[in-house]
């Protein structure tokens, strides 16, 4: 839950999240805190803000097969899909998933990128945005991705 947000000339933009226990914390406890002299571990997070219900809030005005899937209008589900093809994580996933990794940094981006436009059916990740087919099938690759960091032991 949204704990607070701050933004300043001194410290830049802060968002504040309540985890629901103590044990939710387990996966960055190994890691430094800014206040310890070392810092800098990057994350990538997709939030999508949920009602009372547990279901996501959608805009009222989007059509209605982009709001049966629980995406907000104008989701930036192509721009998702750039950064996690950039993911080490999301690549090795892809690479397991198609029997090999190439050597160059480039390529396995290419693989990771090229691997989510065949598994969405799509010619450009841009099309993510504006087929509801597409974005379906996105999330089934991002859930079977989540899967398998979880059986990696990737938090």
């Amino acid at each position: 839950m949204l704990a607070s947000w701050t933004e300043s000339h001194h410290s830049g933009a802060k968002v504040s999240f309540w985890l629901p226990d103590a044990q939710a914390l387990d996966a960055f406890r190994h890691m430094t805190t800014r206040k310890g002299n070392t810092a800098g571990q990057r994350f990538m997070a997709v939030l999508v803000e949920i009602g009372d219900d547990e279901q996501p809030v959608t805009d009222a005005a989007a059509p209605a097969s982009i709001a049966s899937l629980g995406l907000p209008r104008g989701s930036g589900l192509s721009k998702s899909a750039g950064i996690i093809s950039k993911s080490p994580d999301f690549q090795r996933f892809v690479a397991q998933v198609q029997g090999f990794q190439p050597d160059d940094p480039e390529q396995r981006e290419e693989q990771a990128a090229g691997h989510m436009r065949q598994f969405c059916r799509v010619s450009s990740r841009r099309e993510l945005d504006t087929s509801p087919t597409a974005a379906q099938l996105f999330q089934r690759l991002m859930t079977g991705y989540r899967d398998w960091c979880r059986a990696q032991g990737i938090a």
